[in-house]
C-alpha cells in the first residue's frame, strides 16, 4: 500500500539518477535528438481536430450538405487556426458518394454561426475583426445581405459552450446571442461641458447620485469589483444577452437579472400571436463567482424573458445547462447534475411541459451500471448503462428517423467507461439506445443531425485522428427484445485518415480478485520497436523492456477515452507504452464511483495508480526500470504526492500545474470548493467557509507539500503563469523548497498561458522538454 502519509519510504526498485548537465554545449547527438522530437510533436499535434458540424438535406432526400470546422495548428505563426470546410453527398444504395468537396478556408474571425432552422439558406455569424472590431453578419444562399457593426454596443462575444449563443427566432426577424457587457466610460481628459439641467447647490452640499462618466470622472461602475467568471474567462466582463432586429438593424443589450449571468440562448416558439420570448441558462452568483468551466454542479436555473429582457420567470433551478427545445415546440430538455460537491458527475435528463410548466426526469441518476436492460422513471434503459456523463448537449440534437418524421429522438454523445459513445433517446416512446460499439475499438461523438434522418459524427481512436460519418436513421427491420421501435443508424465514412500501424492499444480491465469495477486504464504503446522509436525503444529490445509513462488524467472526475489524444501520440510514437489510468472517481462507471473517491483524495487514487502500474509490469508490458510518471492538475497532485511517498520507483516525474498545498489553493483558486467537497467538507457556495487553522490542517495532511524533504527523484514542473485553476505560486515554493534542500529538479513557467498548457508554443516546448528530461533521466 502507499497511502500512508506517515509510513516509513518504501524499498526503491532503483537508485535514482541525477539530471545530466551538459555545461551548455550542444553535442550533434543532443541537437539530433531535439530536432527529431520537434518533428515528432509537429507530426502527433498537426492533425486538424472537428469541433463542430452541421448538416442540410436538400429535397431531393438523398442529398446532404455537411458543413464542419476543424482546428488545426499552424506551426510557423504559432497559433490555432479555425478552419471550415464543406461536403456535398449522396446516399444510395448503402453507398455515399462526395458530388461536391469544397476547399478549406479560414474562419479564425467567425466567433459563431448559425442556421435558421425553418430557412437553411440564412446563416447568422458572429465575426471580429481585431481586438475591437466587432460584426454581426447575415448571409443569404452563400450572399453577405447584411453586415452590422455592434463594436460599441458591447465587448466581445461568448463564444464558448458555457455562454456562447446565436439563435434565430421562428420567423427570422431575430437574432440573439451573448457578449461581454458594455464597458463603463472611464475618466476623460477633455474638459466636458455641464449639464444644462444640473443644479448647482449654492450651501456646498454634496451629493453621492452621479452616474456615468461626467464631470472628467470616471463612470463610478468602471472599476467596481464584478469579477469574471475564472479559468478561460480571464478579463472578460459579465455576459449579457443582445438582440438584433435584423429587419431594421437595431440592437438591444438586455439586463440580466440580478446575480445572474445568462448563456445558452435561444427563442421560444410563439403562439396565437403571443410575444416572442427567449429561454437561456441562468448562471447564479451571490457572494461571488466560482470557476464554471469544467464544472457542472454550480447553481443555475432555466429562465424565460421577453424581447426586451423583463418578464423574467424562472422556470427550473438547480444545476442545469443545454435547454433545448422539442421539434414540436412543447417542451425543453436539459441537463441537471446535483449542486455542489464533485464538479462534474452523473447527470440527469429533465423534460419541461412549456403548456403545463411539469417537469419530469427522462433518464434518472445511475449508481451503478446496470447488469441487464430495463426500465427506470418510465424510460428503457440498455443493459451495462453507466448512466449520463457529458457536458453539454448538441446545439442540433433532434433526429427524424425517414419514416417516422414526428418522432422527437435525441441523439448526444455520453461517456460509457473508457470509450464515448452515441446514444438516442425517443421521447415517445421513452427508449434510451446505443448506437456505436463498447468493445474498447474506438470512440465516437455526435456533432449535429439534420433532417431526412441524417447524423454527423466523428470517430477517433489512439491511432486514428477525427474521422467524419455520416449515419442515416431508418426504423430498425431486425429487432432484438431489448430494441423494440428503436431507431437503426446505417454508418457511412466521409473522410477516414491515415491509421498509424505502429500505435496499438488495450483497455486494461481492474483485477476481478479487487473487485474496483470502477478502475480502467487504456494502455497505449507501439507495435514494435522501428527507427522512430530508436531513442528510447531501440529494434534489438524486447516488449518488457519498452519505456512507460504513468499519464492518470486530472479532474478527479474525468476520464481517459480512446479518443485520440496528441501528447499520448507523440510519446508511442518515440517508443513509450504510455498507461492512461482511470481511477475511481472517473466518470462513465455510475455515480458510486463519483461519489467513493470523496474524502479519499490522498489515499485512494494512490494506491489505484501504483497497483495499475504494478499490474502492467507483472505481465511484462513495460520495464520498472525505465517507468516514468506525468500527470496534470489533480493528476499532478497524485504525482507530487508519489514523489514523497514511493521515492525511487519513477525515474523521472513531470507535474503540469499540480496542487501542491490545497490549503493555498483553497486561497487562491478559482473554484476553492473543490478543495473542501474533494477532501469530503462541506461548502456553501452562498456562504464560502472561512480557511480556519482545523480546516487547513486537514488540507495540509493531504498535501504533497508536506512530503517535500522526501522528493529525491527528478522531478520536471511545468507551469501556466496565467492558471487560475492551480496558481503557480504554490508550485514555485515547492520548486524553492526543493532546490534548497539540492534535490534534483526543474521548474518552467509560460507567460500568459492557463491551466491547460495548450497554446502552441507551451505545447511545443512542454513536449520537448518532457522528452529531454526523460532522455537524461533515464540515461543509463
Amino acid at each position: 500500500m502507499y497511502t500512508n502519509l506517515n509510513s516509513p519510504v518504501t524499498s526503491a526498485p532503483h537508485s535514482p539518477t541525477p539530471v545530466r548537465q551538459t555545461n551548455g554545449k550542444n553535442t550533434k547527438a543532443s541537437v539530433d535528438f531535439a530536432r527529431f522530437v520537434r518533428e515528432t510533436f509537429e507530426d502527433a499535434y498537426g492533425h486538424p481536430a472537428v469541433v463542430s458540424a452541421t448538416a442540410r438535406a436538400a429535397p431531393r432526400s438523398d442529398v446532404v450538405t455537411v458543413e464542419f470546422t476543424s482546428v488545426q495548428r499552424d506551426f510557423a505563426r504559432d497559433i490555432k487556426r479555425r478552419v471550415s470546410n464543406y461536403a456535398v453527398l449522396r446516399v444510395q444504395d448503402d453507398k455515399v458518394t462526395t458530388l461536391t468537396a469544397g476547399s478549406p478556408s479560414d474562419a479564425n474571425g467567425a466567433q459563431k454561426t448559425c442556421r435558421s432552422s425553418t430557412d437553411p439558406s440564412l446563416l447568422a455569424v458572429l465575426r471580429s475583426a481585431g481586438p475591437t472590431e466587432r460584426f454581426v453578419e447575415v448571409w443569404s444562399n452563400g450572399a453577405l445581405v447584411k453586415s452590422v457593426n455592434v463594436s460599441d454596443k458591447h465587448g466581445d462575444f461568448y463564444g464558448d459552450s458555457t455562454f456562447g449563443s446565436l439563435a434565430w427566432s421562428s420567423d427570422n426577424s431575430h437574432l440573439v446571442y451573448a457578449a461581454e457587457k458594455p464597458e463603463y466610460d472611464k475618466a476623460k481628459t477633455e474638459s466636458l461641458t455641464d449639464d444644462d439641467d444640473a443644479q448647482a447647490l449654492e450651501d456646498g452640499s454634496i451629493t453621492d447620485d452621479i452616474v456615468g462618466g461626467v464631470a472628467g470622472l470616471a463612470d463610478p461602475r468602471r472599476y467596481k469589483l464584478d469579477s469574471d467568471w475564472g479559468e478561460t474567462f480571464n478579463g472578460k466582463r459579465p455576459p449579457v444577452l443582445v438582440v438584433l432586429n435584423v429587419r431594421n438593424s437595431q440592437v438591444k443589450v438586455l439586463a440580466a437579472p440580478p446575480a445572474v449571468s445568462p448563456g445558452q440562448a435561444h427563442f421560444l416558439p410563439t403562439r396565437s400571436g403571443a410575444a416572442q420570448r427567449i429561454v437561456f441558462t441562468g448562471y447564479k452568483h451571490s457572494t461571488r463567482k466560482h470557476g464554471i468551466v469544467y464544472c457542472q454542479n454550480r447553481p443555475t436555473g432555466i429562465f424565460t424573458c421577453d424581447l426586451s429582457g423583463v418578464e423574467v420567470k424562472c422556470l427550473y433551478s438547480g444545476s442545469v445547462r443545454s435547454p433545448r427545445l422539442t421539434p414540436s415546440g412543447r417542451a425543453l430538455v436539459f441537463l441537471s447534475t446535483p449542486v455542489g460537491g464533485p464538479h462534474a458527475s452523473t447527470s440527469e435528463l429533465v423534460y419541461y411541459d412549456l403548456e403545463t410548466d411539469a417537469p419530469s426526469i427522462l433518464v434518472p441518476l445511475i449508481s451503478k451500471p446496470l447488469e441487464c436492460p430495463q426500465e427506470l422513471g418510465g424510460t428503457r434503459l440498455p443493459g451495462g448503462f453507466p448512466g449520463l456523463y457529458l457536458d453539454q448537449l448538441p446545439e442540433h440534437p433532434w433526429l427524424h428517423a425517414d419514416d417516422s418524421s414526428q418522432a422527437e429522438t435525441l441523439a448526444f454523445t455520453s461517456t460509457w467507461r473508457s470509450t464515448n459513445v452515441i446514444l438516442m433517446l425517443d421521447i415517445q416512446k421513452r427508449l434510451l439506445s446505443l448506437h456505436t460499439p463498447i468493445d474498447g475499438s474506438a470512440s465516437y461523438s455526435v456533432l449535429c443531425t439534420a433532417s431526412s434522418g441524417y447524423i454527423v459524427a466523428k470517430m477517433s481512436t489512439p491511432a486514428m485522428p477525427d474521422s467524419l460519418m455520416l449515419g442515416q436513421a431508418v426504423l430498425a427491420e431486425h429487432r432484438r427484445k431489448d430494441e423494440e421501435n428503436g431507431v437503426h443508424i446505417k454508418w457511412h465514412h466521409i473522410h477516414e485518415p491515415a491509421i498509424d500501424a505502429n500505435i496499438s492499444w488495450r483497455v486494461v480491465q481492474a483485477d476481478s480478485t479487487e473487485k474496483r469495477r470502477s478502475t480502467e486504464c487504456i494502455l497505449v504503446h507501439p507495435t514494435a520497436p522501428d527507427l522512430s522509436t530508436r531513442f528510447f525503444w531501440p529494434q534489438s529490445c524486447s516488449e518488457s523492456s519498452r519505456p512507460l509513462v504513468v499519464l492518470p488524467h486530472g479532474g478527479p472526475h474525468a476520464t481517459y477515452t480512446l479518443d485520440y489524444n496528441v501528447l499520448v501520440t507523440g510519446l508511442v510514437k518515440l517508443g513509450f507504452g504510455v498507461l492512461l489510468v482511470n481511477f475511481t472517481g472517473s466518470l462513465g462507471f455510475g455515480h458510486d464511483a463519483v461519489l467513493a473517491q470523496i474524502g479519499k483524495m490522498d489515499t485512494m487514487s494512490i494506491d489505484e495508480i501504483q497497483d495499475a502500474v504494478d499490474s502492467i509490469h507483472a505481465s511484462r508490458l513495460g520495464d520498472p526500470k525505465a517507468t516514468v510518471y506525468m500527470g496534470g492538475s489533480y493528476s499532478g497532485y497524485t504525482g507530487a504526492l508519489l514523489a514523497g511517498l514511493v521515492p525511487g520507483f519513477y525515474r523521472a516525474i513531470v507535474l503540469r500545474n499540480p496542487v501542491i498545498s490545497i490549503g493555498d489553493n483553497a486561497a487562491m483558486s478559482d473554484i476553492p470548493d473543490w478543495c473542501w467537497a474533494e477532501l469530503g467538507l462541506p461548502y456553501n457556495f452562498e456562504s464560502p467557509p472561512e480557511l480556519t487553522p482545523d480546516v487547513y490542517s486537514r488540507m495540509w495532511q493531504a498535501s504533497p507539500s508536506r512530503l517535500v524533504d522526501k522528493v529525491r527523484d527528478p522531478l520536471l514542473l511545468l507551469l501556466g503563469a496565467s492558471d487560475r485553476r492551480v496558481p503557480p505560486p504554490q508550485s514555485m515554493s515547492y520548486y524553492y523548497r526543493l532546490k534548497a534542500a539540492n534535490a534534483p529538479v526543474e521548474c518552467k513557467i509560460y507567460p500568459s498561458v492557463g491551466h491547460p498548457l495548450d497554446t502552441v508554443e507551451a505545447e511545443r516546448d512542454s513536449f520537448i522538454s518532457i522528452l529531454r528530461f526523460y532522455a537524461a533521466a533515464l540515461k543509463k
